[in-house]
């Protein structure tokens, strides 16, 4: 198919893939190209592979193939995965933008990461990549990007049960900018003390601190209001210390605060 003197080719399975990125230099990978401005001289669409458009329900995961619309994946409905994971799916733009968009293309979008990040992030999902010799399984909190002559095939998310989880989306409705982020919170409890805590926010930057949560681990509920304050500003302290050099736009840290202290407040 040609676009004004680039060619877009449609791989009809994850051979053709593998074939066109080892024989065509600079081969651009699309999914459902909604968050594409420019396109390469020739790129492929994986749109059409029937494989990476698996859904496999587990008693324990879930496997998405990578070619996935969001649409097929809210059709599974609320109670069929875990519900940060819905909520995020269900705040994605316009019903035919999630028509076309696809599940590897939300992850692996240049620059801004976009809504899933966060929730995948903390719901420590595992990545699989693969090319003609290889598979890679890949932890999402270890993922900078698909390796050369790599394709991501399939996402592998936990469904374990979380007593309380958060999603939320900030930005502007129905479009990503540069202000625009996504934040999970996930919390599971044991005779009233926090067992196992998650939090995660992604947008121009993305955050996630084992060491933060592992402050809050142990906790008996309800927490006290001065304990979150001094879980805020150790939360302030390394998100500065992260991204010092980067110098994200601040209404993001102030956000990305803002909605922790509301979470955590649901625990008091």
């Amino acid at each position: 198919m040609e676009r004004n003197n680039h060619t877009v080719l449609i791989a009809k399975t994850l051979s053709d893939i593998f074939y066109h990125l080892k024989t065509v230099s600079a081969l651009q990978v699309l999914g459902g190209g909604t968050r594409v401005d420019s396109y390469n001289e020739k790129a492929v669409s994986l749109r059409s592979i029937a494989e990476l458009k698996t859904i496999e329900k587990h008693e324990r995961y879930i496997d998405f193939g990578a070619a996935v619309t969001i649409s097929q994946m809210l059709e599974m409905g609320r109670t069929n995965m875990p519900s940060i994971l819905y909520d995020a799916l269900a705040s994605i733009g316009t019903r035919p933008i999630r028509n076309l968009a696809t599940l590897g293309g939300n992850i692996c979008a240049a620059g801004q990461k976009l809504t899933l990040y966060a929730p995948l992030l903390a719901l420590d999902a595992r990545l699989e990549l693969r090319n003609q010799a290889e598979t890679k399984y890949i932890p999402f909190s270890k993922f900078n990007g698909v390796p050369e002559d790599f394709v991501l095939t399939q996402v592998r998310v936990p469904v374990d049960d979380w007593e309380v989880a958060i999603f939320r989306r900030i930005g502007p409705l129905n479009r990503i900018s540069p202000f625009s982020a996504s934040f999970a919170f996930l919390v599971d409890t044991q005779k009233n003390i926090i067992a196992n805590i998650k939090i995660a926010f992604a947008g121009s930057v993305a955050f996630r601190s084992h060491e933060l949560e592992n402050k809050i681990i142990g906790s008996r509920l309800p927490l006290k209001n001065e304990f979150i304050a001094s879980l805020v500003q150790e939360a302030e302290r390394m998100y500065k210390q992260q991204f010092d050099k980067e110098n994200p736009e601040p209404v993001l840290k102030m956000q990305f605060l803002s909605l922790l202290q509301y979470s955590l407040g649901q625990l008091t």
